[in-house]
């Protein structure tokens, strides 16, 4: 991937030692909040104010969270009952909405459509 500025060696190696896909993120937003604070200071970022600079940092920070937020979703395990009592009640939709549709469509040709979306939306959504 094309990198303005480009990556040095030692950051490639920086990266490489750096265990797993969170310490790499971790290492690179420290990286990007330094330069930040650092070309700041220097005040090659103009005449931009404490108060402009501390939002950017937010707005990285705020990244970073919910980050973290995303990773603890992904490594929770959903729990076995909820799939099971799911996977059972889809089955039983599979099987009582077809009965349903034969009292309600006025036509054949629209409960089997209906039967169908409906039918597929639902094992769609257990997926």
């Amino acid at each position: 991937m094309l990198v303005i500025g480009g990556v040095s060696d030692n950051e490639i190696a920086f990266l490489q030692r750096a265990r797993g896909p969170s310490a790499k993120t971790q290492l690179v937003w420290s990286w990007i909040s330094d330069l930040i604070i650092r070309e700041h200071h220097s005040g090659s970022l103009g005449n931009v104010g404490p108060p402009i600079i501390s939002r950017v940092i937010q707005f990285l920070s705020d990244g970073m969270l919910y980050y973290n937020h995303a990773r603890k979703i992904m490594f929770t395990p959903f729990p076995f009952p909820h799939a099971q009592l799911s996977a059972f009640f889809v089955l039983m939709m599979v099987l009582a909405i077809p009965l349903l549709m034969v009292q309600y469509a006025n036509e054949h040709w629209l409960g089997a459509i209906l039967t169908f979306l409906t039918v597929t939306c639902l094992a769609g959504l257990h997926e």
